[in-house]
């Protein structure tokens, strides 16, 4: 399999797989306000050292190109007013690597693509899509300490991954992370990190306006290796969120907690962690305070390779996070994905999951989702890799008329220059 695929598979906006395992525009920038995220995520797939196909003079490039035919029988994910439709989806991709020093390396990757809507013009993508993963990053090491400094960016259009959004087929918004990270190795036994992060949500449009809001956030991350295959840490974090009108209450968001990071076998890895959340609003809004929410949160996940040809993961996560059509919302996520090679160049990669949402401050609303993915890749040459996914999903809410279902599949073909 192409070593490069899953960043492309990010590309198409996240269509292809369940939020968390594909990293979905909202997860991937809330990995420190969330502590699903603010784990280290097992790799189904540890990759290898990207391959690259092109040197400019001391920088590594690699470039791919995708076309994706997406078939959609409720782009607006609406009950009662579905809309179809055919989704025309080329997409280009560039990862690039500059090893200025020995202990200096800039990076940079840039996914882009467009949706063509056959039937509803009207949801075409305004300009280009950027993708989650799209990054520049910059990696000093200073004396025993690895300093990363990184902007990471992105423009999405489908409400796909926020749970909480129904009845459009658009919500457009820009993404923007710009952090700083230190990791301290202080001996073969201790290790902290410690950083800062400023994440701003742009909403483009009124419809989600009262959306838009920035996150400051500072953590500590100090961790003890207690035997060979098990790491025990604490994890603390204080975030600051700002909304950009004056409908919803800035506040505070405070995580702590302990966690453990357990090697049981050379197959098989488990990662827990726990603790105490509060989310503390200042009342300033025009909806009114909602009061100070304490209460708890939770990541965990369990990776297994069964064989060398299939490995699965169960993962689960309880947490609260900023809001979108309210002040704040609780969010319950679980979800099992496989990884199954079921010969050397034919692939199958199936995932499902279950969301449980409560909202808080503005429209209160409590909803379920399920969903399911089924992917197949199959490289036909080293450069072309073909993938066919199906994809359903199921919402069912206490407010009228949120309440939908989505079937969507989509043929994919990818080119790897």
């Amino acid at each position: 399999m192409n070593s490069n695929l899953p960043g492309l598979l990010v590309v198409f906006g996240g269509l292809l797989l369940a939020p968390a395992l594909a990293r979905g525009q909202d997860d991937y920038f809330r990995d420190l306000e969330s502590p699903r995220e603010i784990a280290p995520v097992v790799q189904l797939n540890p990759e290898q050292d990207t391959k690259y196909n092109l040197a400019v003079g001391p920088v590594r490039v690699n470039l791919a190109a995708g076309v994706g035919v997406e078939f959609n029988d409720n782009v607006n994910l609406s009950d009662h007013d579905r809309q179809s439709d055919i989704i025309f989806r080329p997409s280009l991709d560039v990862d690039s690597v500059w090893q200025i020093t020995d202990m200096n390396t800039l990076r940079f990757s840039l996914g882009m693509s467009y949706a063509k809507y056959l039937q509803h013009s009207e949801y075409d993508t305004r300009g280009v899509l950027l993708s989650p993963n799209s990054e520049l990053a910059l990696t000093m090491l200073v004396g025993q300490v690895d300093i990363t400094m990184r902007d990471r960016f992105s423009y999405q259009e489908d409400p796909y991954a926020i749970p909480t959004v129904s009845n459009t087929a658009e919500f457009r918004r820009y993404e923007n992370l710009a952090g700083i990270q230190a990791d301290w190795d202080m001996n073969p036994l201790v290790h902290v990190t410690l950083g800062y992060n400023h994440y701003n949500l742009w909403v483009i449009g009124n419809e989600f306006e009262e959306a838009s809001h920035s996150i400051d956030t500072v953590f500590l991350r100090p961790s003890y290796k207690i035997a060979p295959t098990v790491t025990v840490g604490v994890d603390a974090s204080a975030s600051y969120i700002q909304y950009d009108t004056s409908l919803f209450d800035n506040g505070t968001s405070v995580l702590v907690g302990p966690y453990v990071d357990w090697s049981i076998t050379d197959s098989t890895r488990f990662y827990a962690e726990g603790g105490y959340q509060d989310f503390l609003d200042d009342g300033g809004g025009s909806i009114g305070s909602v009061n100070d929410d304490n209460s708890w949160y939770a990541k965990a996940e369990i990776d297994n390779r069964l064989t060398d040809s299939f490995n699965e993961r169960l993962s689960f996560s309880r947490t609260i996070e900023a809001g979108y059509t309210s002040q704040y919302y609780e969010l319950l996520h679980v979800e099992y994905a496989a990884d199954w090679k079921l010969t050397p160049d034919f692939i199958f990669d199936p995932v499902l999951f279950y969301e449980h949402y409560q909202t808080s401050g503005g429209v209160d609303e409590t909803g379920d989702r399920f969903g399911t993915d089924l992917g197949l890749r199959y490289t036909l040459t080293p450069s072309v890799t073909l993938g066919a996914d199906y994809r359903f999903i199921l919402n069912n809410a206490n407010v009228p008329d949120t309440d939908y279902y989505q079937n969507l599949v989509l043929l994919s073909l990818f080119y790897n220059f």
